[in-house]
């Protein structure tokens, strides 16, 4: 299905892209502004008052029931709330030659997603999408050419989103959201030669990556004798 990321985690199975409407286009808006100007052209000079009345009380009881539906579901309230978001992957570009479907669309017009957990994992959330630029380290040739290469850096997108205090990235290269890998598996010897971030620039990108390396405090309950 376009627009959707099968992630197959332990806590994610898959993500769907959204783009929230704006307030006009919203599925429980402009509808029934139609239904009420209807309402007032059609019902109103054809019946009695008391008649036109009792319907409008039905319309506004229909126009409630949609808004309730929209926050006791999450499938229908993205139905209402947004639209759905083409991604354009390989396949996609190669689908969208084929078919010429100018509908197509790419990751950058998405502003949420609709997250399915796993199977026992709890019901879906939409969450926001967020877009950030980080700094990565590239390693190239030095300028005279020798054979031990320098570390440089530049800017990079990310695209990702938080699901239940886990940051889950867009990988280019699987063409899905991943957890967010932290370096807790390497090798002793890679703790060893660490010499820390070196800037505050770097420490403050650290922090928006990963987050403040912080104790959580619980609260206890302390036992007289």
């Amino acid at each position: 299905m376009p627009g959707r990321f099968h992630v197959g985690g332990k806590v994610v199975d898959h993500v769907d892209l959204l783009r929230k409407r704006h307030w006009p286009w919203r599925l429980d808006v402009w509808p029934f502004a139609i239904i009420y100007a209807a309402w007032i052209v059609a019902v109103v000079p054809s019946l009695d008052f008391g008649d036109a009345v009792i319907v409008l009380g039905g319309l506004v009881a229909l126009h409630i029931l949609a808004f309730l539906f929209t926050v006791w579901s999450v499938d229908f309230g993205c139905f209402v709330k947004y639209s759905k978001v083409f991604h354009v992957g390989v396949l996609t570009v190669l689908l969208y030659f084929r078919t010429k479907n100018a509908a197509v669309n790419d990751i950058h017009q998405a502003d949420a997603c609709k997250v399915t957990p796993a199977k026992f994992c709890g019901s879906k959330e939409v969450v926001p999408l967020h877009f950030r630029k980080v700094m990565i380290s590239v390693r190239s040739l030095d300028a005279n050419f020798q054979t031990h290469l320098a570390s440089l850096s530049q800017q990079e997108e990310e695209v990702y989103f938080d699901f239940r205090k886990q940051c889950f990235i867009y990988s280019k290269v699987r063409e899905t959201f991943c957890k967010l890998p932290y370096p807790s598996k390497e090798a002793f010897g890679y703790y060893l030669k660490s010499s820390g971030h070196g800037s505050e620039a770097k420490v403050i990108a650290a922090t928006e990556k990963w987050g403040r390396n912080a104790w959580v405090c619980l609260p206890f309950t302390v036992h007289s004798n």
